[in-house]
């Protein structure tokens, strides 16, 4: 049975504040929640005193910030941390439930411990955000998890990979996938044919616009050439996706992969000597979903840098790009390419509150 917004609002609240009177109730911090603002650590907090901060409810009890995320996400992570610096908090406390028992898709739920990294890469109020997991009406404390190792380089057909070419796409190898793009765009990727499924174990290109999209193409024109397909297939989104086309909604998918595709053409807008398309530390659900770009390279004096790519405001961009700079080298420059009129302050903010430091540049792009 769905619960009513405001009864399922109230559990949450009454949540909060019992996980919050039990992690209180600990000597060492009911003694640290003391020495930050010098008020008793053990004065009474009630529902009323529980925020509902859009997906959030939040607590502050004497400098201490409690948080309870309604999701376990990385755009959660990012919202707690406005939160906290709006108030302003001396200390974050972020409660989570297991995967499952929160409203995030699976396809995009962090695990606790997943949290737990991508927190260790803030500070608030130079001190670290603690992730705990709730049991019962108690919680328990959350290491991070380690960073997901690079994903294993895709198998290569370099026929295939020469049909991409000659329709003017740019081929970018990510998550163990060689993609065709146009402006950011995949409309063909190889795709290996299982010999379990009736498959022969070998590279095929597939068109299309994500698997559905590849599928039709499959069932609609079975007899008719791959090569041929993506040709038609290209020269249909062309008179779409340009920059400064009429608004269609090829021209509003994966806008963040086509800010990247600029980027790899013109490195220089990055201060780039080069750079070379990258996967994330994780994969997006979907098609339509917003999700960062990534690519890495170097400066002309040789500087690392990992440049990652956002459109809107992405609340999961930072920890997302700072999970993968530790990914990557963790000592490289980051940073942040986003279109001029998306410069938005709440970026600006997450980014001010890394342990190390990135960069936000505005991009001109040729869409509104």
């Amino acid at each position: 049975m769905t619960l009513d917004p405001k009864q399922r609002a109230r559990l949450q609240k009454a949540k909060l504040l019992a996980v919050t009177r039990q992690y209180l109730e600990s000597p060492l911090s009911s003694r640290d929640t003391e020495s930050l603002r010098g008020e008793p650590a053990s004065a009474p907090i009630e529902i009323s005193d529980v925020l509902e901060a859009g997906s959030l409810y939040a607590l502050n009890v004497t400098g201490r910030g409690f948080v309870l995320l309604s999701e376990s996400s990385a755009r959660s992570l990012s919202a707690a941390l406005i939160w906290a610096a709006q108030q302003p908090v001396q200390r974050l406390t972020v409660f989570t439930d297991a995967v499952g028992a929160t409203d995030a898709p699976l396809a995009t739920a962090a695990r606790p411990e997943d949290l737990a990294r991508w927190a260790q890469y803030f500070l608030v109020a130079d001190q670290p955000i603690e992730v705990r997991l709730i049991q019962g009406t108690g919680s328990i404390g959350i290491q991070p998890g380690p960073v997901p190792p690079a994903s294993a380089a895709p198998e290569r057909d370099p026929v295939l990979e020469q049909h991409l070419i000659d329709e003017g796409l740019e081929v970018v190898h990510e998550h163990g996938v060689t993609r065709g793009e146009l402006l950011g765009l995949e409309v063909a990727r190889l795709v290996v044919w299982p010999e379990e499924s009736g498959g022969d174990n070998a590279l095929h290109l597939e068109v299309g616009v994500g698997r559905f999209d590849r599928d039709a193409h499959a069932a609609v024109r079975p007899d008719e050439s791959p090569v041929d397909d993506l040709a038609k297939t290209v020269s249909i989104l062309r008179d779409h996706r340009f920059p400064g086309a009429p608004t269609h909604a090829v021209q509003r998918l994966s806008r963040e992969r086509w800010l990247r595709a600029l980027l790899l053409d013109q490195p220089s807008l990055v201060g780039a000597q080069s750079l070379t398309a990258l996967g994330m530390t994780t994969e997006p659900s979907g098609l339509r979903d917003a999700f960062p770009a990534a690519a890495t390279g170097s400066t002309e004096d040789g500087t690392p840098l990992v440049v990652v790519c956002s459109c809107g405001v992405d609340l999961a961009l930072l920890p997302l790009a700072a999970d993968l700079r530790e990914q990557v080298n963790s000592e490289a420059v980051l940073l942040l390419a986003v279109p001029e009129q998306d410069h938005h302050v709440a970026t600006k903010w997450l980014a001010s509150m890394l342990r190390q430091p990135a960069e936000l540049i505005a991009i001109a792009v040729g869409w509104g």
